[in-house]
């Protein structure tokens, strides 16, 4: 009874009791450096910001909001492609076509806006279409580095890295064009890029946008660095004869799949949705 009623003194006096102190903390885990890096997108200041052109995302079959249409499509492409990569381990994806004008520029983008949706993913594209660059001009882009700056020694890559306003995406963007792509693409700049998108940017996909393969040698000689290929096609443009070409062409590549583009809204499954 005595020793209560000590207790209760104690308390009333401001005078706290050894015996009933509170058990310290246990410190908080902190994460691994690797784990903050994995689960955060590199830091805004690393890379120049710039903003795109929404108003005219849709004349461009670009996505622009969660409630455009064709979101679905591409989320659905994303998370094959995603399932596909990561049962193999593969982190870089060349979007390559036949012949010009099948879409491949398009669905790069919306592949890569369609990624960064999802948490940790840090995807970036790449314009390495050095016969007709399209990515920033799909995007509004303005006032952007050049790719090629850093192919040519005059820059860094982070220097010509941009962060447009997009979910979670990094773009490499280009506007000029070059007939050294090849030699280009087959330099050790280009394991460079990789390994720092892969690495350095803690990228879980990069994706390239890509010449066509039928009419230069750019994408052929590329092929080998690259771990898998989407192949695009477009309905009633695409012929028989290219995707055989391209077929033959991709046959030592992991092609991890074809998207049929430009098709009738007819023959579009689950119009339901």
């Amino acid at each position: 009874m005595d020793r209560i009623r000590q207790a209760v003194t104690r308390a009333r006096s401001g005078v706290k009791d050894e015996t009933t102190q509170a058990a310290p903390r246990p410190a908080t885990p902190r994460l691994a450096a690797k784990e903050v890096a994995e689960n955060h997108p590199p830091q805004d200041d690393r890379f120049a910001s710039v903003a795109c052109d929404f108003e005219n995302f849709g004349a461009r079959r670009i996505i622009s909001n969660e409630q455009d249409p064709v979101l679905n499509a591409y989320r659905v492409l994303r998370t094959r492609v995603l399932q596909k990569m990561d049962a193999a381990g593969w982190k870089t994806i060349a979007v390559v076509s036949p012949g010009a004008g099948a879409g491949k520029t398009v669905t790069a983008i919306n592949l890569a806006i369609a990624i960064g949706t999802k948490t940790g993913a840090h995807p970036v594209l790449a314009d390495l279409d050095f016969y007709r660059p399209s990515v920033a001009r799909y995007l509004g882009l303005r006032d952007f580095p050049s790719i090629l700056d850093y192919f040519e020694g005059k820059r860094a890559l982070d220097e010509v890295t941009v962060r447009p306003d997009l979910t979670d995406l990094l773009v490499m963007p280009n506007e000029r064009v070059t007939r050294r792509g090849a030699e280009f693409l087959t330099s050790e700049r280009t394991d460079q890029l990789i390994h720092t998108a892969t690495n350095d940017y803690h990228s879980r996909t990069v994706i390239f946008d890509m010449s066509p393969l039928l009419g230069c040698d750019d994408t052929i000689a590329f092929l080998p660095k690259v771990d898998c290929v989407l192949l695009v096609a477009a309905s009633g443009q695409t012929r028989v004869p290219e995707l055989k070409e391209a077929k033959r062409i991709l046959a030592k590549t992991n092609v991890i799949g074809t998207v049929l583009n430009k098709s009738p809204r007819a023959l579009m499954p689950n119009q339901y949705y």
